[in-house]
C-alpha cells in the first residue's frame, strides 16, 4: 500500500452513474488519477488529502486506492505546513506523556558534583548568537585576547545529552526526531523545547 497526498482538483464520476467510484485527479502531475470508492467526492474537491494505493490492475487505467484523511483547505497555511511534514516524513505530534516524564523538574540548577566534572567558563564575557526574541537558546559564543595577543573564539552549545538516560523515552523519541525543522512562523523541535531553553 502507498500513501499520496493530493491536492483534489476535480472528482469525476465514473460511468455508467456509479456515484460511489470518483477518479480523484492529483496536483502533481506525475501521479495518475486515482480511482476510489467514496460518498464525500464533492466534499472533498479543493481539499489536501490523503489517499492509500491498493493495487493497481493489469486491466485498468487507474489504480485503486481509498481515502484515509481529510487535512483541510487547500492553500490553508496549517494544512500546506501539514502536508509538509507529512510529505517529507518529520515527526510532529506533541510529546507523549512518556517522554515528558524523564524531563528534570523545574526549576533546574546544576549540581555540585557535575559542576566537579565541567569547567566554569561563567567568568568570561558569553554572548547568544540566537536572534532577539528567541527562547530555544543553546548555543553561544565568546571571544577574548590571549596574552600572547591571539584570539580564542569559543563555541558553546548546550549538553542537552547531560538529561538524556540511553534507552529510556526520551531517548527514543529524540531518536526519531533527529533535528529540528525550521518552517515560516512555526518550529518543530527535534527535541525536547524545555530542554533546549532551560539548558
Amino acid at each position: 500500500m502507498v500513501t499520496v497526498f493530493l491536492i483534489v482538483i476535480k472528482a469525476i464520476v465514473l460511468p455508467p452513474c456509479q456515484a460511489r467510484r470518483h477518479l480523484f485527479t492529483p496536483a502533481d502531475r506525475r501521479i495518475p488519477r486515482i480511482r476510489i470508492e467514496t460518498r464525500q467526492a464533492s466534499i472533498l474537491e479543493g481539499r489536501r488529502i490523503i489517499v492509500a494505493i491498493d493495487g493497481w490492475p493489469k486491466t485498468s487505467r487507474y489504480p485503486n486506492g481509498h481515502f484515509v484523511k481529510n487535512l483541510g483547505a487547500a492553500g490553508d497555511k496549517e494544512t500546506e505546513t501539514e502536508v509538509l511534514l507529512l510529505e517529507h516524513d518529520v515527526p510532529h505530534q506533541p510529546f507523549s506523556q512518556a517522554v515528558l516524564s524523564f524531563l528534570p523538574q523545574m526549576p533546574w540548577s546544576i549540581s555540585d558534583e557535575d559542576m566537579k566534572q565541567r569547567e566554569d567558563l561563567r567568568r568570561l564575557c558569553v554572548c547568544s548568537v540566537d536572534p532577539p526574541g528567541c527562547t530555544d537558546i543553546d548555543d553561544a559564543l565568546h571571544c577574548r585576547e590571549l596574552g600572547n595577543g591571539n584570539l580564542e573564539v569559543g563555541v558553546h552549545i548546550a549538553d542537552v545529552s547531560h538529561f538524556i538516560r540511553p534507552g529510556n523515552a526520551l531517548d527514543q523519541e529524540s531518536a526519531k526526531r533527529g533535528t529540528t525543522v525550521y518552517l515560516c512562523e512555526k518550529v518543530n523541535s527535534g527535541k525536547l523545547f524545555l530542554l533546549s531553553s532551560a539548558s
